[in-house]
């Protein structure tokens, strides 16, 4: 931090995990300015792109970390997902029971290609919304780093709810229900 980005010296990138920016007053501020909560700005792709933006314009880092939450493919696949304020991000209603994954969308279950192009297609437009933002904005030369949870973190919390309940639930799951984990596991990496 505080060197010029990519300045043709070799050195070892650092990402910072705030560095996605909610810390940030002009995160604080746009979330304000146009009424949303954190996960209606991560509905919409243009939210997404300015949030993404704040910590290149703030700070000279190496990257772009895009914006966004790794229960957006949770959501996706029709699990209500909710961000009561001081709790963290929770799963309201996750599975209970074997019975329960038949109710996750049945496109991601058929075609994982088409469930990611239809139902998870503003975190796709925020990308491209992104990208070409960077390059307006003067950080074409930065990368864009995206993330994801690993599918046992993500099983855990589709079955465990909160990051608060999600590793005792998680693994009464897999201890009780080993071959609904392994399908739910499968859908998570296909």
């Amino acid at each position: 931090l505080g060197q010029p980005p990519l300045a043709g010296r070799p050195r070892v990138p650092v990402w910072l995990f705030r560095q996605a920016g909610r810390h940030l007053p002009e995160y604080a501020e746009y979330k304000a300015r146009v009424g949303k909560n954190f996960l209606e700005l991560l509905r919409d792709p243009e939210d997404v792109a300015e949030v993404t933006l704040q910590p290149l314009r703030r700070y000279s880092v190496d990257a772009a970390i895009l914006f966004s939450d790794i229960l957006v493919i949770p959501e996706a696949l029709g699990l209500r997902v909710e961000m009561p304020g001081g709790r963290g991000i929770q799963v309201p209603q996750p599975l209970q029971t074997p019975s329960d994954i038949a109710t996750l969308s049945a496109e991601a279950w058929a075609n994982a290609r088409t469930f990611v192009e239809r139902r998870l297609c503003h975190v796709l437009a925020a990308v491209r919304a992104i990208l070409r933002r960077m390059k307006e904005d003067g950080f074409g030369d930065r990368p864009l780093i995206g993330f994801s949870a690993a599918p046992w973190t993500l099983l855990f919390y589709m079955v465990g709810g909160s990051s608060t309940k999600n590793c005792a639930e998680g693994e009464r799951w897999l201890d009780e229900h080993p071959e609904a984990s392994t399908q739910l596991l499968g859908l998570l990496t296909d």
